[in-house]
Parts: C-alpha cells; structure tokens; sequence
C-alpha cells in the first residue's frame, strides 16, 4: 500500500470518528434518561403504596361513627384520624430529592359503608394541586370483599376501601432531557395504591 493511500485512510478514520462519539453519547444519555425515568416511577409506586398501607392500617370507622354521633360530617371526622399535610410530608421524604415541595400533591380516597344505612360513603383528602387518581374509589367498590364473620355488626358489612395517589410536576429538569437523542421525559408522574381497611366498627 502506498504512502498516498494510507494518508487517505487516516483521514477516512478522522472524518467518521466524531460520528461513532456522538452516536455512543446519544444512546449513553438515553439509557441514563430512561433509567431515571423508571428509577424515579418505581420510587413514586412504593410511596403511594406505603401511604395507602399506612391510611389502611390505621384508619378507624369506630371514631368516625362516634364524630359522625356528635354531628360532624364525614369529611371532619376523617380528618380528625388522618392529615394529608402530615402523608404529603412523609411522601416527600421518601421520594428522590431534588423535587420542589410544592410540584408533590397527594389524594387520599376513603370508602366506606355506614354500618347504619347500609349505603356507602366516599371521602377525599387533597393536599397540593393537579393531582387525581385514574380510577376513582367508586368505580373500585368491587374489589372491598364483604365479611363472612357471624358478628351481628360485621356479617354483610363492605370492607373499607382506601386509594392513596401520589402525583409530581416537572419531576426533571430541563437539563436532564438529552435534545438529540429525542428523547423527552415527562412532565407529570403519578401513581396510586388501592388497600382493603384493617379496622370495623363494632
């Protein structure tokens, strides 16, 4: 091979070297941005399901009946058991950090069947903005099993069904999107956890 030609070839190999970097840099930051994605979703479905496991376990109709006796409504007597403010700041401690405070809202739903009328109620905690579950409490009333027991005050009563959703605005940042790989995160996470209440009233 002559002197002319492998001067050619070297210059081939400069010319298609910047091509292969970028192309390895594109797909790089893609994976990266992908595994964020995933990394920061998985963490958002375990929060929303430890809320709703904790709201489960902890959630006491007994109290409710006896607010519900003194004349408060629902809405008050849930939120003598549960604070939202208190879950959302649990919720955001378990998150990844660098999320603002205000972009994370939780939702809780309570379902539940008054033990008087038989009828079920519904009851929603807000705290923050933008943030609804997919499905609501309602149109999941299929999954509350009904008891078995043969206690007078449990036999045929509708578990109680609670839903925590957990929602996140802009949870990356603009930095974080890699232009060329076309590859754009969202702007909006969300997940939700639906649990079977621990506690009847007797």
């Amino acid at each position: 091979m002559t002197t002319k030609l492998l001067r050619q070839q070297r210059g081939v190999a400069s010319v298609e070297f910047p091509f292969v970097v970028v192309g390895i840099m594109v797909i790089a930051f893609g994976l990266v941005s992908i595994y964020r994605l995933i990394y920061t979703q998985a963490r958002l479905d375990s929060t929303a399901f430890m809320l709703a496991d904790v709201v489960a376990r902890t959630f006491d109709d007994k109290l409710v009946i006896a607010s519900l006796a003194d004349g408060k409504s629902l809405k008050e007597s849930v939120n003598q058991q549960l604070s939202a403010k208190d879950l959302l700041t649990i919720a955001q401690r378990m998150l990844p950090s660098g999320f603002d405070d205000d972009n994370v809202s939780l939702v809780i739903d309570v379902r539940r069947q008054d033990p008087v009328t038989g009828l079920p109620d519904s009851v929603s905690l807000v705290q923050g903005a933008n943030c609804a579950a997919a499905s609501s409490i309602d149109a999941l009333s299929d999954l509350a099993p009904k008891s078995q027991r043969e206690e007078k005050s449990l036999k045929g009563r509708t578990a109680t069904l609670i839903q925590a959703t957990l929602c996140v605005e802009q949870p990356f940042s603009r930095d974080s999107q890699f232009e060329l790989s076309g590859l754009v995160l969202p702007a909006r996470l969300s997940s939700s956890a639906v649990m079977i209440g621990g506690r009847y009233a007797l």
